[in-house]
C-alpha cells in the first residue's frame, strides 16, 4: 500500500474511464487503477462538471499562492 501525501480534496480529480460517472482522486500525474474512489454521480455530465470545478479550484489556489 502506498502512503498518501495529500488528502483527496487537495489532489486533482478525474472521471472514470468506462462510464464516466465515477470520480477518483488521482495519486499520480496519469490515471491509474490505484486512484482513490471519491464517489459516483447521476450523469456523466454532472461528474465532469464536478471534476472541472474541483480541479479549477486547485489550479486557482496554486496560482494565487504564486502571485
Amino acid at each position: 500500500m502506498t502512503k498518501r501525501l495529500l488528502r483527496p480534496e487537495k489532489q486533482m480529480w478525474r472521471t472514470g474511464r468506462k462510464v464516466g460517472r465515477t470520480i477518483y482522486a488521482m495519486i499520480g500525474l496519469l490515471p491509474a487503477d490505484t486512484d482513490m474512489l471519491i464517489g459516483v454521480m447521476d450523469t456523466k455530465a454532472l461528474a465532469q462538471e464536478a471534476v472541472s470545478a474541483h480541479n479549477h479550484g486547485i489550479i486557482q489556489k496554486a496560482a494565487d499562492r504564486r502571485s
